[in-house]
This record gives C-alpha cells, sequence and structure tokens, in this order.
C-alpha cells in the first residue's frame, strides 16, 4: 500500500469500515486521504501509513478529539497518529490511574 493522496472529502461523519467517523468540519488533512491507508491489515502497511499519516495529524486542530473517539470507540486502524496497539496502551495506563 502506497501512500496515495485522494480527494475523499467529508468522509467524516460517513460510515467508514463500519463505524460512524466523529463528525469534525472537514478542514481536517485527512479528508483528502485514501481513507484505506487508515485500516493497514499488514504490520508493514501500518508502518508505512504512520510514516505518512504521523505527521498530517500532529498539524492538525482536531488531533486530541480524533483520539478520544478512537479511545471511546474502541476504533480499529489509524487515528490521531496512533495505532490500535498505542491506543491499548493509552487506555492501560488511564485504567491504572483511576
Amino acid at each position: 500500500m502506497t501512500p496515495t493522496a485522494h480527494a475523499m472529502p467529508g468522509h467524516f461523519g460517513k460510515k467508514i469500515s463500519g463505524t460512524k467517523a466523529p463528525d469534525f468540519d472537514g478542514t481536517q488533512p485527512c479528508t483528502s486521504i485514501d481513507l484505506e491507508l487508515f485500516f493497514p491489515t499488514t504490520r508493514e502497511e501500518e508502518l508505512e501509513s504512520l510514516g505518512f499519516i504521523r505527521p498530517l495529524c500532529n498539524s492538525c486542530a482536531f488531533v486530541a478529539p480524533c483520539l478520544e473517539w478512537a479511545l471511546a470507540n474502541r476504533e480499529r486502524g489509524i487515528w490521531a497518529g496512533t495505532t490500535d496497539d498505542q491506543r491499548r496502551s493509552i487506555l492501560r495506563k488511564r485504567n491504572r490511574s483511576k
């Protein structure tokens, strides 16, 4: 899977891989990226996608609400520049601190 930008405006708030994505304003950098990059199927694809996606997420004003969405909804894939494993780790740490 090679990172490529495809015009996909407004994918937030629409069905993505069986889930409803957060309802942001459509100005996020990810709205112009091929959604397949956010749902890699192998570790190699995940690393490749992260290298492309993470800088976009880090520059996005919605990175915090995106992460919270993914945590609250146990989303799979790359959200807010984090992987499934990274989000599970965040949730474990939060649960330990309660």
